[in-house]
């Protein structure tokens, strides 16, 4: 009786920490986008110095946490390559974000901040050279018509069908989606062989050498006022850092398939936050892309219910390096949905947005 009262206690705050790492992971939308407009009151930053910024502080972050984790030594030549391919792939989709956000509405980026389920789900398809089986086909379009078909055309429409720097912001958080994905499948090797604190403090570190590069190299300058500092350290410390820290702990608590469906309303936060904090208009159109998105998500997990523990055991066991997970032989055991729901824990370790 003590040990089943104990796991209801753990759930419970499984629950809280889940909804609350949703909650702050939504934060990255609607704080970012001010800074990243001109306006009289304020500077506006340049996207590569924001994700310089958000990274540096996010290794500092992460370092305390990842010192009794693996060594960096242990690193070979290969994992430091892998290394370098994460570092590029997620700069240029945080970037290319931020580029988007600025001219795009915050709703509509909390929208598409599901998008790298989709494409990491195609590439996995690809990777695989799998197919959808029928029943995962009516979320799946259910996801790419919330998610693209109907903000990009109720964006269309309004501008009188041209594309004007709305819908090209559209387009570029759908890019940055693409990009987080093929980051996604990079973090799988690494993310099999290191803790994920580890990976994530040499990642932000890596990222923030490459913008520094960037900035070097075009010579953008570094014009950010004191009273931006703090949007910058919650976006790296609350939207990335503990936002990160509550998926993990709740993955442990709730279970992976809770995890993953809780941590999608993320968009449902932003919409939130986005029409009380910035003041947007939240138009029906939003309302019935999100509801469209998060019904596809409920529906491509809520299957996999049933094999909460196994997939659970399999994910939590890799992320303790405890033992080594080959790629060949789960190729035949594990469903396109058991390895989108591996990649999306990937993008909750390791990505921005």
């Amino acid at each position: 009786m003590l040990s089943r009262s104990l796991s209801l206690g753990k759930s419970k705050y499984g629950y809280y920490l889940i909804i609350l790492a949703a909650a702050l992971s939504a934060l990255i939308h609607v704080i970012s986008k001010p800074m990243l407009e001109s306006s009289e009151n304020m500077i506006e930053i340049n996207p590569i110095v924001m994700a310089f910024l958000i990274y540096f502080i996010g290794g500092i972050f992460f370092t305390p946490l990842a010192k009794k984790t693996n060594s960096i030594s242990k690193f070979g030549k290969k994992d430091w390559t892998f290394m370098g391919l994460i570092g590029i792939a997620e700069v240029s989709a945080l970037i290319t974000y931020f580029y988007g956000v600025s001219s795009a509405t915050a709703v509509n980026a909390s929208i598409f901040s599901n998008s790298e389920i989709i494409f990491a789900l195609v590439i996995g398809m690809m990777v695989f050279k799998e197919r959808l089986q029928i029943r995962e086909c009516i979320p799946f379009s259910m996801i790419i018509i919330g998610m693209m078909a109907l903000p990009i055309g109720n964006d269309l429409y309004q501008n009188n069908f041209s594309f004007g720097h709305v819908v090209t912001g559209d387009l570029l958080i759908i890019l940055s989606g693409i990009l987080y994905a093929i980051d996604i499948t990079f973090c799988k090797y690494v993310g099999d062989k290191f803790d994920a604190r580890r990976v994530t403090q040499v990642v932000s570190f890596v990222c923030a050498g490459m913008a520094i590069s960037l900035i070097v190299i075009f010579e953008i300058p570094m014009d950010v006022d004191i009273s931006q500092l703090p949007g910058i350290f919650a976006i790296s410390i609350l939207g990335i850092g503990m936002s990160t820290l509550f998926f993990l702990m709740a993955l442990k608590m709730i279970g992976t398939v809770r995890t993953v469906l809780l941590y999608s309303t993320t968009s449902v936060f932003g919409v939130i936050f986005s029409g009380v904090f910035l003041a947007e208009a939240i138009s029906t159109i939003d309302i019935i892309s999100l509801a469209m998105v998060l019904g596809g998500i409920f529906l491509l997990r809520n299957r996999l219910a049933g094999k909460d523990h196994e997939i659970e055991d399999t994910i939590i066991s890799s992320t303790k390096n405890k033992k080594s997970v080959k790629r060949g032989k789960h190729k035949s055991n594990i469903s396109i949905t058991q390895r989108l729901e591996e990649n999306v824990i990937f993008q909750g370790w390791i990505g921005a947005g």
